[in-house]
C-alpha cells in the first residue's frame, strides 16, 4: 500500500523540442545584482523574474520582439532582441521622484548580526504584535469565504494538443490557456469551488463555517486521489513560527527565531495611500533547509502585514514536487486591524525531476475573503452549533445561482473541461493518476478490479501467491459498496477468498454496517491490534522477498460484522461480532496444539467474540461522504481503545476471555528539528487460551520496513498475554546532513529510531500449550534501536529509506522451532509523497 503513489505522475517524462532562449542579469547602478525583477517580452505571455542572483532564462517561440526589464523603484529598461541576442547585461537606474523613501541593501556575501541588519528592526516589532493584531482584536466577526480548486495538465506543447484536439485544433489552441512560462499550453482537467460563511466568537475561542454552495466538474470528481490532491494546501498561517506543509515543517519567514534560517533584505519603502510600506526579501541561510523564499510588505506604523510571497526554494526536494508558491493579502483597517482579502496557492508536480521542459500537474486554490463584518455578535449558541456536510448533493445550487458568483476565469475553465473531459487521451492520463494511486483498475461495469500491490506474494505454506481483488465503485460517495478477493497459493494448491460488504445507514448520525465472510492464511504474529477491519490484511502474507522460513501461518474462516457509530467528526465508537475458526496452515511445520479443560489436545480454535471500540483522531482530514472514505496524510493523533469478549458454548466457541487494548500515536512537529513520531500501545488478555489468540510481539520477516513492528524478531519469537510497547522514530529533515558540505549535495536526511517491547505470560496459559512453540516473553525488555537515511532516490523521486537496525540480546526457550534472528540488518523502506 505505501507504494501507491509510486506511479502517480509517470505521464510526466515526455519532454519538449528546445525553444530560442534569452539569458541575462539585471544589477543595479553599482553592479549589484537585483532579484525578482520582471522580464516580459512585450505584446505576449512570455515572462519570467529574475533569480536572487539576477539572472534570468526565457524561454520564447518568437524570434525578434521587445524586451520589458521592470522593478518597483527602478526605471524600466526597453530593448530590442531577435534571434541573434544571446546574453543580455541590463542595469537599472533608481526612480527616487516616484519613492518617498529607498533603501536598498542587497544579500550579504557576509552575514549580518541581527542587530546590524536593517530588517531586524521592523521584523521585531512584527514579532510583538503578530498575536494581537487582525481578527484577534475584535470581539465577534464575521466574513464570506470563496475558495476555489483546480487541477490541470501543464507544460504540454503544441504536438500533444494536436494529439487531443485533432480536427478542433485551430479552435482549442485559440481557447486553451498558456502555462506559466507563457509558451507551452496548461489544460484544466477538474475545478471545485465552494462559498461559505464565517462566523467567529474570540471570547468563547468558537469558530462556524457554514457552507452555502459547492458546485465541481471534471474527470476527477470520480476519484479519491484529486480530494488528497486537492487538499494538498491547507491553510498556511504565515504567523506561526512553524508551517506545517507535506507532512514536514517548514520556518516561517515571520517566525520569531527566522534569523537562525533566513538571510533577510531591507529592499526598499514606499508610500502608497500615505501609508509607508517596507519590502523585505527573505533567503533560506543554507540550500536544502526547509524554508521560503519570497518578499514581504510590512506597513510602518503598525507594522502589520500588508502582503507576502513566498515560494519552496528550489533548492528543497520533495517527492513530486518542482515547485510550491504562497501569496497572501491582507487590508488594513483603523490601522490596526487586518483582514485577509486573498490566499493563493499554487504547485507544479512531475513525475522523475524538475527538468523544466517535462509535463507535469498543476494544482491551484485561491481563496478571497469580503464581506467583513466586525463586533456585531450573535447569540453565543449560534457559534457552537456546527453544519456539517452530511451528503454529496446537500449544497448543490442551480445555474442561476453560479453566474453571479463564479467569475470570468473560472465560467471559461468550466467551458474548456467540458470539452475535454471526454476525449480519450485526457480520460487515459486521469484514469492512470486514479489507478496508481488507489491500485483500482477501472471498468465500464461499476466494478474496479485491486489494489495491484497484492497481487503477488510469496510465503513458505502457499510458495508463490497470486491474488485478484475486486469492489464495486460508481463515485467516491457510494452508500453500498462490495468487495473481495480470490487467492491461489501454487505449493499448498489451496483457493482462499474473502468478501466484505459495507453500508451507510445513516448520513446524521453517520452509521455505518458490515458484514464479511473469509477462508484465507493469515500472519497472526504481525499485528496487535485490529479494530474495524472485518477482513484479514497483516503484512505477513503480502510480502515477496522474506528472510528466514515461516511456516508459522494461520488458516482463518471467519464470518464478522461491524456497526460503527460516529459521535462527531473523527470521534467514533464501534461494535464488532465475528466467528472464527483458527488452525494451523501446515500442520507438519506449525502445530497450534493445546489442552481444553478436560485435558484433552485439541488444535482447532473457535473464536465466538465481540469487540466494542473507540476511535479518536482529532485534526484528520476526511474525504468523501460515502460508506467508503479516505483520510489525509496530514499530522494528527491517534487513540484507540478496544475492549474484547470471547464467549464459549454459544456458537460452539472454545474460549471465555476478555482483553484490553490500546494505543496512542502523536506526531510531534519539532520545528528545524523535524519530526518525532511515537507510538505506545498495551493490553492484556484475562482467562486461559492457547496460542491462536494470545498477543505475539508483532514480528516482521519482511526485507522492508513496516510501521510499529520489530525487524530482527521472527514471528512468534515472544508471547504474550500482558504487553507494552513504544516506537519512536525522529526524522530530522536535514537538520543535520544539510549542514556537511559534501552531503548537503545529495540532500538526504536522516533519522533514527528507538522500539521496545515488555511482556508476560501467565503459567496457566503456558501450561494448555502443546504447539511446538515454547512460549517466550520480553520480560526484561526487548528493544531494537536503529540510524537511518531518507529521502534516497532521482531527482523529485526521493521515496526510498535505508535503515541500519541493532537489537538487545535475547536467548530463544531451549527446543524451540523458532529460528535464530539477527542481530544487525540493513532494511528499505518505501515513504511516497503527496
Amino acid at each position: 500500500m505505501k507504494i501507491r503513489l509510486f506511479y502517480l505522475l509517470i505521464f510526466i517524462t515526455t519532454s519538449v523540442s528546445a525553444q530560442i532562449t534569452l539569458k541575462g542579469k539585471v544589477v543595479d547602478e553599482f553592479n549589484n545584482p537585483l532579484p525578482f525583477v520582471n522580464v516580459f517580452l512585450q505584446n505576449t505571455t512570455y515572462g519570467t523574474t529574475t533569480s536572487d542572483d539576477g539572472k534570468f532564462f526565457l524561454k520564447t517561440k518568437k524570434y525578434r520582439g521587445t524586451l520589458e526589464i521592470s522593478f518597483i523603484g527602478y526605471k524600466t529598461q526597453v530593448l530590442k532582441v531577435n534571434q541573434k541576442t544571446k546574453y543580455l547585461n541590463v542595469v537599472l537606474k533608481e526612480l527616487s521622484n516616484e519613492l518617498e523613501e529607498v533603501i536598498v541593501v542587497t544579500k550579504p556575501k557576509k552575514r549580518l548580526k541581527k542587530k546590524e541588519n536593517p530588517a531586524y528592526r521592523i521584523l521585531k516589532e512584527v514579532w510583538k504584535r503578530k498575536r494581537k493584531l487582525g481578527l484577534n482584536l475584535v470581539d465577534n466577526y464575521q466574513f464570506k469565504k470563496h475558495t476555489s480548486i483546480e487541477i490541470g495538465l501543464n507544460n504540454l506543447d503544441t504536438v500533444f494538443i494536436k494529439r487531443i484536439f485533432k480536427q478542433d485544433y485551430e479552435k482549442a489552441i485559440s481557447e486553451i490557456k498558456y502555462d506559466n512560462d507563457g509558451i507551452n499550453y496548461y489544460i484544466p482537467v477538474y475545478l471545485r469551488e465552494q462559498v461559505a460563511n464565517v462566523y467567529g466568537n474570540n471570547k468563547e475561542n468558537n469558530i462556524r463555517t457554514d457552507i452555502e454552495a459547492e458546485k465541481e466538474e471534471g474527470l476527477g470528481a470520480q476519484g479519491f486521489v484529486f480530494d488528497r490532491m486537492s487538499n494538498t494546501f491547507q491553510n498556511i498561517d504565515v504567523f506561526k513560527n512553524n508551517i506545517t506543509l507535506l507532512q514536514k515543517s517548514f520556518v516561517s519567514p515571520l517566525s520569531s527565531d527566522g534569523f537562525a534560517t533566513y538571510d533577510y533584505v531591507l529592499y526598499d519603502s514606499i508610500v502608497k495611500n500615505k501609508k509607508k510600506l517596507y519590502n523585505i526579501y527573505f533567503f533560506p541561510r543554507r540550500n536544502g533547509d526547509l524554508a521560503f523564499q519570497g518578499n514581504v510588505w510590512i506597513a510602518d506604523k503598525n507594522y502589520s502585514v500588508k502582503k507576502i510571497k513566498m515560494k519552496v526554494h528550489k533548492s528543497i526536494n520533495l517527492n513530486f514536487v518542482r515547485g510550491l508558491s504562497f501569496e497572501k493579502e491582507y487590508e488594513v483597517k483603523n490601522d490596526s486591524i487586518y483582514l485577509s482579502t486573498k490566499n493563493a496557492y499554487d504547485g507544479d508536480f512531475t513525475f522523475l525531476d524538475k527538468n523544466e521542459s517535462n509535463k507535469g500537474l498543476t494544482i491551484k486554490k485561491t481563496i478571497l475573503f469580503k464581506n467583513y463584518i466586525l463586533n456585531k455578535p450573535k447569540p453565543s449558541i449560534f457559534y457552537t452549533q456546527k453544519n456539517i456536510k452530511i451528503r454529496p448533493d446537500q449544497y448543490t445550487k442551480k445555474q442561476e445561482y453560479w453566474k453571479g458568483v463564479t467569475d470570468e476565469e473560472n465560467k471559461s475553465t468550466y467551458k474548456l473541461i467540458n470539452s475535454v473531459k471526454q476525449k480519450k487521451e485526457i480520460k487515459n492520463i486521469t484514469g492512470l493518476i486514479n489507478t496508481v494511486a488507489s491500485g483500482y483498475i477501472n471498468t465500464n461495469l461499476g466494478i474496479q478490479f485491486g489494489p495491484f500491490w497484492t497481487a503477488f506474494a510469496s510465503n513458505q505454506v502457499e510458495g508463490f501467491r497470486t491474488k485478484i481483488g475486486f469492489r464495486t465503485f460508481k463515485t467516491k460517495d457510494d452508500r453500498f459498496r462490495l468487495g473481495g478477493h480470490i487467492a491461489y497459493g501454487f505449493k499448498d494448491k489451496k483457493v482462499k477468498y474473502g468478501a466484505e460488504a459495507r453500508y451507510l445507514l445513516s448520513y446524521k448520525p453517520r452509521i455505518a454496517v458490515g458484514l464479511a465472510y473469509q477462508d484465507d492464511i493469515e500472519q497472526l504474529g504481525s499485528v496487535l491490534l485490529n479494530t474495524t477491519q472485518l477482513l484479514g490484511r497483516s503484512f505477513g502474507t503480502t510480502a515477496i522477498l522474506n528472510r528466514g522460513d515461516n511456516f508459522f501461518l494461520s488458516r482463518v474462516k471467519k464470518v464478522a460484522a461491524n456497526f460503527d457509530y460516529q459521535i462527531k467528526m473523527n470521534l467514533h465508537v464501534g461494535f464488532n461480532l465475528s466467528h472464527a475458526r483458527i488452525g494451523t496452515a501446515s500442520q507438519k511445520d506449525f502445530s497450534m496444539n493445546y489442552l481444553d479443560e478436560k485435558g484433552n489436545l485439541r488444535s482447532q480454535i473457535t473464536d465466538v467474540a465481540s469487540d466494542i471500540y473507540v476511535s479518536y483522531t482529532p485534526g484528520r482530514f476526511v474525504y468523501g461522504l460515502g460508506v467508503e472514505r479516505r483520510f489525509g496524510r496530514n499530522i494528527f493523533p491517534t487513540l484507540v481503545l478496544n475492549y474484547r469478549k470471547g464467549y464459549k458454548g454459544p456458537f460452539n466457541g472454545t474460549h471465555s476471555y476478555d482483553k484490553i487494548q490500546f494505543k496512542y500515536t502523536q506526531p510531534i512537529l519539532l520545528g528545524k528539528f523535524g519530526l518525532l513520531d511515537a507510538t505506545i500501545e498495551g493490553g492484556k488478555t484475562f482467562g486461559t487460551v492457547p496460542i491462536g489468540l494470545l498477543n505475539p510481539v508483532p514480528a516482521n520477516q519482511s526485507l522492508s520496513l513496516v510501521k510499529n513492528t520489530f525487524s530482527l524478531l521472527n514471528y512468534y519469537d515472544f508471547v504474550t498475554d500482558t504487553y507494552a510497547a513504544t516506537h519512536l522514530e525522529h526524522h530530522f529533515n536535514g537538520f543535520i546532513l544539510n549542514k556537511i558540505p559534501l552531503l548537503k549535495k545529495l540532500k538526504l536526511r536522516s533519522l533514527v529510531t528507538f522500539r521496545a517491547a515488555y511482556g508476560t505470560i501467565s503459567n496457566n496459559n503456558i501450561a494448555i500449550n502443546k504447539s511446538n512453540i515454547n512460549y517466550n516473553t520480553p520480560n526484561k525488555m526487548y528493544y531494537e534501536y536503529s540510524v537511518g537515511v531518507e529521502n534516497i532516490g532521482y531527482g523529485n523521486l526521493r521515496f526510498l529509506r535505508i535503515d541500519a537496525i541493532w537489537r538487545s540480546n535475547y536467548t530463544p526457550p531451549a527446543g524451540s522451532v523458532v529460528s535464530p534472528t539477527p542481530k544487525f540488518a540493513i532494511r528499505i523502506g518505501i515513504k511516497p509523497g503527496l
